[in-house]
């Protein structure tokens, strides 16, 4: 039954902290789900800056920060000045690497990790900054730290099979 996974998933995100690197279609994407289904998004990175909120930003919020993305990024947030630094010291349950590929440092990685995270889901095509495509010293370090969910499910339209399965068979 297609409910019985919803509310598992539902249940086992409620409360999570989420940091989100890049604030494109995927990461704003993955941030504004995550928050309605209960997660709570403590902070965002991008190239034309970032945001923290210790207390995680409420669903308004980050549908405001969705709808920023397009116009004024950020507009209306404070912006933390020493956010490459801030961010990577932050408490989290999940990172979302959805920026350009091959950013994730060794340092940031295990800054985050003795700050709890357990999950990366990937949005980058390659999120670690290894001189390798594959199996870097880096993506090897977040296998064995953590649960790291790899690109080619976010990224080959699994998304919309993954809704269809889920979804009402009498409505589709």
């Amino acid at each position: 039954d297609y409910r019985l996974y919803d509310n598992w998933v539902l249940e086992e995100l409620k409360g999570k902290k989420v940091l989100v690197q890049g604030w494109g279609n995927v990461g704003a994407a993955a941030g504004y789900y995550l928050s309605q289904a209960g997660a709570v998004l403590t902070g965002i990175i991008d190239r034309s800056g970032g945001v923290l909120n210790g207390e995680g930003y409420t669903k308004e919020e980050v549908i405001r920060l969705f709808h920023s993305r397009t116009k004024d990024m950020f507009g209306g947030f404070k912006k933390e000045e020493n956010i490459n630094e801030l961010f990577w010291q932050q408490e989290a349950d999940i990172f979302i690497p959805a920026a350009a590929s091959r950013l994730v440092t060794l340092d940031q990685l295990t800054s985050l990790a003795d700050r709890g995270l357990k999950v990366i889901a990937c949005g980058a095509n390659v999120p670690f900054a290894d001189p390798e495509i594959f199996f870097g010293p880096i993506g090897r370090y977040a296998d064995h730290h953590m649960s790291v969910i790899p690109d080619f499910i976010s990224n080959c339209g699994m998304a919309r099979v993954f809704a269809y399965l889920m979804s009402n068979p009498e409505k589709t």
